[in-house]
């Protein structure tokens, strides 16, 4: 019986944002972009890692190349090569921080904005009562209903 009241009491997708105005939705929708941007950038960590990985293999390969002094194999600059990989994290993280910043904000001044129009009509909605309601109901009622 429990579980047939919370399926009657489920609703749609969309219906989630029937408090929702034009400004919350576009927020919402910022926010999801820059979620998914900071989502793509964590495989480009990944990829940058690879490249890392690389480079320290590749360091390998030269050294043993290297053992002779023939200056036909060139020599592998270590330094140059993980400048670059530093320069790609650096670039990386700065993004990521800025993507999350924009995502955490635009999801929570959209929940807030909903937040306070269902309070709102729901204090209405409390004040429209008869006054019976009132004389029927403990003092912080009003207050939890508010609140939860």
């Amino acid at each position: 019986k429990k579980n047939e009241t919370l399926q009657a009491k489920m609703v749609g997708i969309f219906k989630l944002f029937v408090y929702a105005d034009w400004l919350d939705i576009i927020l919402m929708i910022i926010g999801l972009i820059a979620a998914v941007v900071n989502g793509i950038g964590v495989t480009i960590r990944i990829i940058v890692l690879g490249k890392t990985v690389n480079t320290f293999i590749g360091i390998n390969l030269s050294s043993m190349m290297n053992g002779s002094t023939s200056p036909a194999i060139p020599r592998f600059d270590v330094e140059a090569e993980m400048t670059k990989v530093v320069y790609y994290y650096v670039g990386l993280g700065f993004a990521s921080m800025i993507l999350s910043t924009i995502q955490v904000w635009t999801f929570l001044t959209s929940a807030a904005r909903q937040t306070a129009r269902i309070r709102q009509k729901a204090f209405f909605a409390i004040l429209h009562q008869e006054m019976a309601w009132f004389d029927t109901t403990q003092i912080g009622t009003l207050n939890t209903r508010l609140t939860e």
